[in-house]
């Protein structure tokens, strides 16, 4: 991670960045810290292109000039950034690529436009907007725009929402792009991410002392995400829970995740489990909504990331791992992973979470 140098004229660090970085990481558990104040356009969007993605700034308006601020609380999991350029700005992304993270955008104070694909959404006290890698995007700053960007990982986004699900889930977790902010849901999910925000944000949270207390507040507000907005598995979630499991679903699941990595079939799953290929496939449709194969593969994929989240780089390589769970073809691999998890299995790998 890099930084704009302290010495730099035209650009205040409050404080030093490295120096933040290190003494956050020691004294309380990863909790990284960064405040920034710059007069200089190229300079503010060298540090944010360092610190959260790559982008251009491009002004509108003849004034050249900005007044900007730039404030960043978080860990690798969780985080939030608020920043005003003070001038009207466009945000330029060729190809926004935020690895394995998701951001919902809304705006402090004054107002602002998100334009994806040609689609343009606002972004104001009563409306945000919910992003991820993919096409061309571009923000618009008002003259008194201040955005809040809260930042989550989407594997842990599926993985939470699998649980509460009770079952895997075969598709990644898709949501609608507007987010309001005035009705109910909007009210409750707006208070908990100013909850959130002031605790990252205060020196002596519990937040940056107990690991514990981060993965408890996550879990708060994966579960206010996932209940109060739109998505692949709203109405799975939403819908009353069908009866338990038969006893062959659940057994065929068990042998599933102690072979995982073999060369199974159905042939073999249904076996392990004591029913037909036929009385096994219409179980799990039933129970878990997809097949048992379609299983096998989601905690093949599971088990991959696991593995190369916890590789060192510099040892390892996709192809062992992936070969590790149970995958044969490198191409298919790749494919099901980015389209499961949206980051490939190398960037996982070399752990590039914030660029």
């Amino acid at each position: 991670m890099t930084s704009a140098p302290s010495h730099d004229p035209g650009i205040d660090l409050l404080p030093d960045p490295d120096e933040t970085i290190r003494g956050r990481k020691e004294r309380s558990g990863a909790i990284l810290e960064h405040s920034y104040r710059s007069s200089r356009l190229d300079e503010i969007e060298h540090v944010v292109s360092s610190q959260i993605t790559p982008h251009k700034l491009v002004p509108l308006s003849r004034d050249r000039s900005v007044n900007s601020t730039f404030h960043f609380h978080g860990a690798d999991n969780l985080a939030v950034f608020d920043i005003r350029y003070g001038s009207q700005i466009a945000v330029e992304f060729e190809h926004y690529e935020a690895g394995d993270l998701l951001g919902f955008v809304m705006a402090n104070k004054g107002t602002g436009r998100v334009i994806l694909d040609r689609e343009e959404f606002g972004i104001s006290r009563n409306e945000g907007v919910i992003i991820t890698s993919g096409p061309r995007e571009t923000l618009h700053y008002a003259e008194d725009c201040e955005t809040r960007v809260m930042l989550m990982n989407r594997g842990r986004i599926a993985e939470y929402c699998a649980k509460l699900l009770g079952r895997e889930i075969e598709k990644p977790v898709d949501f609608q792009t507007n987010f309001s902010l005035d009705n109910a849901a909007g009210q409750s999910w707006l208070r908990l991410t100013q909850y959130v925000a002031s605790e990252l944000q205060d020196p002596h949270s519990m937040l940056k002392l107990l690991p514990e207390a981060q993965r408890q507040l996550e879990q708060t507000l994966l579960t206010s995400l996932l209940l109060g907005h739109s998505h692949t598995y709203s109405d799975a979630l939403l819908r009353p829970q069908s009866a338990a499991a038969p006893f062959y679903v659940k057994r065929a699941e068990a042998f599933i995740e102690a072979h995982f990595a073999e060369p199974l079939s159905l042939a073999d799953i249904a076996a392990q489990a004591g029913v037909s290929a036929r009385s096994l496939q219409n179980g799990f449709q039933s129970f878990r909504g997809m097949t048992p194969m379609a299983f096998l593969r989601s905690l093949r994929l599971r088990r991959a990331q696991e593995a190369l989240l916890l590789a060192d780089p510099a040892c390892a390589t996709v192809t062992e791992i992936a070969l590790s769970c149970g995958f044969n073809h490198m191409g298919e691999f790749a494919s099901l992973y980015r389209r499961t998890f949206g980051v490939s299995p190398r960037q996982t790998l070399s752990k590039t979470i914030y660029r």
